[in-house]
């Protein structure tokens, strides 16, 4: 029996892949600017720290106030620019999908209102032709009126040898 392909695991190691290269470029920003540092990518970390210190202690039965070490300033550094670095990744690939969708669902409105458009067509056509056999079958029995009485007026001047309406086919 064949293993399944992880492809799971083959996206997560490409979305790691790719966040590395902007995980350093946001580090880089922070170790130059200050304000980057200290309000875009050590905040995120604290608190990322923190969250997951309060999760493992209530996994592991903890009931009471945990409390939870303070990261050092390069390890806040260094894991801030990690979490921006896949939150633009993720942010990116959701706006990919979302366009995606996007895309694929106006090309499906485009044939649905396409398709409506043409049973449109179909149904116009099928009135228009029924109003024509209408009008002709109308048109058909007034001419078989006229015969008729054009028949009864020969008829009554004395012409022979006329054919009679029997002889011929309906229509």
């Amino acid at each position: 029996m064949v293993a399944a392909f992880p492809v799971g695991k083959l996206v997560y190691l490409a979305v790691k892949h790719v966040s590395r290269p902007v995980a350093k470029a946001v580090a880089n920003g922070a170790k130059r600017s200050e304000f980057f540092k200290n309000y875009v990518c050590i905040p995120p970390a604290r608190f990322y720290n923190w969250s997951q210190t309060q999760i493992k202690m209530r996994f592991l039965g903890s009931t009471g106030k945990v409390k939870v070490r303070a990261l050092s300033e390069d390890v806040a550094v260094e894991l801030g620019s990690q979490l921006i670095g896949e939150a633009v990744i993720f942010t990116m690939a959701s706006l990919t999908i979302v366009a995606e969708y996007t895309r694929s669902s106006m090309a499906s409105e485009k044939k649905e209102a396409i398709k409506a458009q043409e049973s449109q067509k179909l149904h116009d056509r099928i009135d228009e032709l029924g109003l024509m056999v209408e009008q002709q079958s109308t048109e058909l029995r007034e001419l078989r009126r006229f015969q008729g009485t054009l028949h009864t007026a020969l008829t009554k001047k004395g012409i022979k040898g006329l054919p009679s309406l029997d002889d011929h086919s309906r229509v």
